[in-house]
């Protein structure tokens, strides 16, 4: 309805009384809230009805004295009434902390960053955030949370798991570190496509002034009040859900690197790192999140470089695989012969153990030649005696000695079948491990890219930032 309004005053089609008659309609539909009588003000405003608009207006600043700054602020600078509009500015900024802003800050940020005031109102705006960088910068506190934050960022952005080394993760014992640690050196590219998307979106921003603003305004009243910021959260944590194909620890994870923008209240610095987080959720546009990634760039680089040294002193300096019973360690699978020869090594004597552990039946073997001997004696006694002593000896010893020898074949045939999967499975370890090393080193030297993209970042590659702006932060 505010957009229609100010679309109304541009076309003149429609009376001051309809004007009227709906915007009064929405002052009782939506008591308490502050756009209602801002509406009201602003339609008696276009129908010249000072004594309306004045009451209207002080209602709609009562009820939220800073939406209703910013939204005449905006309106007034729309509709091209700068001295106006600088006072209205003059108002926002009176009482503005740079260490306690309101979320809607992003909108004033937002309109500067499209080139939407006056110079002389551009020109108070930036003197004060160049103050507040200045003030906020100088103490590390503020910087070191940015930083802490940024570094979050970049491990959350890591790829999800893709099965690439199957026999890796089923055998080496520390799959958990050569996972994480891929999936940080994978993290670089990532960042750079966020990176770049980032700036290529911001570049082409270059609409019309009233569509830019009309823009911003949607955004001001679209923005979420205060008390719906639990609600938001939750939406928020379940569309990471979704995102993360059901994987709850990461979208919590990412969750988390977002949590301050729901904030109600936050410094100058978090203000920008909400922008280049998640421009959306903050209530701005690309080109904002651009025009807060360029101003941050300084501890982003930082907080890079921290992500990489971290990541490289996690990477584990050897595999470790289990494989059957047997276990090794490789650093990259260069030593396929030397495992192979281990391995060989390994069965042989662990053959030579369970063959040992096979007792002989001496057992059997005595007490059958002792019932052969007795069969001498039964013959004394019988003939049938005698042959049944023979026979019944000459069998256990028979079954004794039999049963030893297969006992001992099933135990070299159990062993050459689990030697021969063994030997299966560690050539394939070997061979992702040496694909895994390879992919590390590829995706860990993108790292250096990626830091060469931030530290080019230059506010003059923004179309969209008006030079005011980029004299603003030449000098921080």
């Amino acid at each position: 309805m505010a957009t229609g309004i100010l679309q109304a005053v541009d076309t003149g089609v429609v009376s001051d009384e309809t004007l009227r008659f709906t915007t009064e309609e929405v002052m009782i539909k939506a008591p308490g809230y502050w756009l209602s009588p801002a509406l009201v003000a602003l339609a008696s405003w276009i129908a010249n009805d000072k004594n309306n608009n004045v009451k209207a207006l002080n209602e709609s600043l009562k009820r939220d004295d800073y939406k209703t700054t910013l939204f005449f602020l905006l309106v007034m600078r729309r509709l091209a009434r700068n001295e106006a509009s600088l006072q209205w500015l003059e108002r926002y900024f009176m009482h503005q902390n740079p260490h306690n802003l309101d979320r809607e800050f992003i909108i004033i940020l937002e309109a500067v960053t499209t080139g939407i005031f006056p110079p002389a109102s551009r020109q108070l705006m930036m003197t004060n955030v160049k103050n507040w960088l200045d003030q906020l910068t100088q103490s590390d506190n503020y910087i070191n949370e940015q930083k802490a934050q940024w570094v979050n960022f970049f491990e959350a952005k890591g790829p999800l798991p893709d099965g690439k080394y199957p026999l890796l993760e089923e055998f080496a014992t520390n799959w958990n570190a050569l996972e994480t640690s891929i999936k940080q050196s994978k993290t670089h590219d990532i960042l750079k496509t966020h990176f770049n998307s980032i700036f290529a979106s911001s570049a082409g921003f270059s609409k019309a002034t009233k569509i830019q603003l009309d823009e911003i305004l949607t955004l001001l009243v679209t923005n979420f009040d205060d008390e719906e910021l639990p609600l938001q959260q939750q939406v928020r944590l379940n569309q990471l859900i979704i995102q993360m194909e059901g994987d709850k620890n990461a979208a919590q994870a990412l969750m988390d690197t977002e949590k301050h923008i729901f904030d109600e209240k936050v410094d100058l610095l978090q203000v920008l790192t909400n922008a280049a987080f998640n421009p959306e959720l903050a209530g701005a546009t690309k080109a904002t999140q651009a025009l807060a990634v360029s101003i941050s760039q300084s501890w982003i680089v930082e907080a890079h470089d921290t992500f990489t040294a971290n990541s490289r002193n996690k990477v584990p300096a050897t595999i470790e695989l289990h494989i059957d019973s047997f276990k090794t360690t490789t650093q990259n699978g260069s030593d396929e012969t030397e495992q192979l020869k281990k391995h060989e090594n390994y069965w042989a004597d662990f053959l030579k153990n369970e063959l040992n552990k096979l007792s002989f039946p001496y057992g059997s073997i005595i007490i059958g030649t002792l019932i052969f001997l007795l069969g001498f004696w039964g013959f004394s006694m019988h003939f049938i005696v005698g042959l049944a002593g023979f026979g019944i000896g000459l069998v256990l010893i028979y079954n004794a000695i039999n049963n030893h020898k297969k006992m001992k074949q099933s135990i070299k045939d159990n062993i050459e079948t689990r030697k021969t999967k063994s030997k299966e499975v560690l050539r394939g370890c070997i061979a992702e491990a040496v694909d895994y090393r390879k992919e590390s080193a590829t995706e860990d030297a993108k790292a250096e890219e990626l830091r060469q993209l931030l530290i080019a970042i230059t506010p003059e590659d923004f179309s969209s930032i008006s030079k005011d702006t980029k004299n603003i932060l030449q000098t921080n």
